[in-house]
Order: C-alpha cells, then structure tokens, then sequence
C-alpha cells in the first residue's frame, strides 16, 4: 500500500480522506492544511502519492503542483477538488498531475484513482474524461491554452478578484513579477482590462458568473 501525503485547507476534509485511505491500507505520513507546508512535507518525507486541493490558501494547489514537481520530476500528484469544470482538470493534467478526482465523486472513485496512480498509471473520473476528450476533438485552440501554469494562476485570481498586491503576497513572488505575468496574460488573452478577463473567466469555466463582484482594476 502506498504512503501519502494530504494536503487540504480544511481539517475535516482532512480526517475523512485519512479514515478512508487507512481502511483500505494506504498510510497517511503526512497533513498540509497549505501549499507552502504541502512543499515542504513533501520534501521531508518523500510519499508515493500527493492528494492535493486546488483551492488551499496561500500559494494554491496549482502552484504547489509546480513546485513540488520542480523538485521531484517523479512526483505522482492527484489532485482533489471541488471544480468539476473541465479547465481545471485539463489545466492539472498539463501541468503534470497524475490524477483528477471531483470532491462529488463516490469514495470508491478516489480509491481507484490512488490505486492506478500508485501503479504508475493515471486517471480522470469517467465523466470528465468523456467531457476532456469531446473538448479536445470538438474546439480549435482555446484561448486559455496558450497560457502557462503560472499565468493560467495569475489570470484566475485576477478574475476572482485579487489584487497585484495580494496576488505577489499569496504566491510569494515579487510585485514586479506579478504585474509583468499579468501583462503577459493580458497579451496572450488580447485582453485591455480586467473586465474583459474576467468575460473570459467566465465564458471558459474558470468563474461562475457573479463571483467576479470583487473584480477590481489594477
């Protein structure tokens, strides 16, 4: 059985994944309630298997991803989330995890996941599996996709409603770094202001119309 690390914001999130898991044998080594300690325990004990939330303060699942990932290429990451949307998941697998799992799944569909992944393998839930590959046959090149991990971040919370400030304080990067990705996001997207990326928020998945109240201008 393998030994994993979970890292969730949320304590009973937490609890549950780890009473799950050692019913059936996996070993918890270790719990981050952020990216940043996520990083860090990945380090110090070097699981089979990182259980990652997208949405943890701080730095943020995806970003942790990629910085687990810088440090260990061989890095088998699943992540488990609350957004069902396609993006995100599509977004995830490019940027190198293993696995895609929805918070609404039966437990029986984390379990297989973990499974396959520990075996070497990988795996996005049956129906968001169907819906990747209809997306990836039916569209011609999304916007979005021209966007890295880094940017692709930067340009969520834009359009969630962050600051450059909060931004630059959440990912651990400088001001200037921040407000040059936002640039580049800008020109990759063809986008002038913070509303229209937010329009394109909106209109790819990556924001529910009506969350964007916090929108500000920068």
């Amino acid at each position: 059985m393998s030994k994993i690390l979970l890292a969730d914001d949320h304590a009973v999130v937490r609890q549950g994944l780890k009473l799950l898991l050692e019913n059936v044998g996996h070993q918890i080594v270790a719990e981050a309630e952020n990216g940043e300690r996520a990083v860090a325990l990945w380090q110090e004990h070097r699981p089979d298997i990182g259980l990652l939330d997208l949405d943890m303060a701080g730095i943020g699942g995806m970003e942790t991803l990629q910085r687990i990932l810088v440090r260990d290429h061989h890095a088998k990451l699943l992540i488990f989330s609350m957004h069902d949307d396609n993006i995100y998941a599509a977004r995830a697998i490019q940027s190198g995890a293993r696995g895609y799992v929805v918070k609404t799944d039966p437990p029986e569909t984390l379990l297989e996941a973990v499974t396959q992944i520990a075996r070497g393998g990988r795996y996005i839930a049956h129906g968001l599996a169907q819906h990747l590959a209809l997306d990836r046959f039916s569209a011609t090149e999304r916007p979005l996709d021209k966007l890295s991990p880094r940017e692709f971040e930067v340009f969520r919370r834009i359009a969630e409603g962050e600051s450059l400030s909060a931004i630059s304080e959440h990912l651990q990067i400088g001001y200037k770094t921040a407000a040059n990705v936002q640039t580049q996001v800008r020109q990759k997207l063809g986008a002038q202001t913070t509303g229209q990326l937010v329009h394109l928020a909106i209109r790819y998945g990556v924001l529910e119309k009506g969350n964007n109240l916090q929108a500000g201008k920068e």
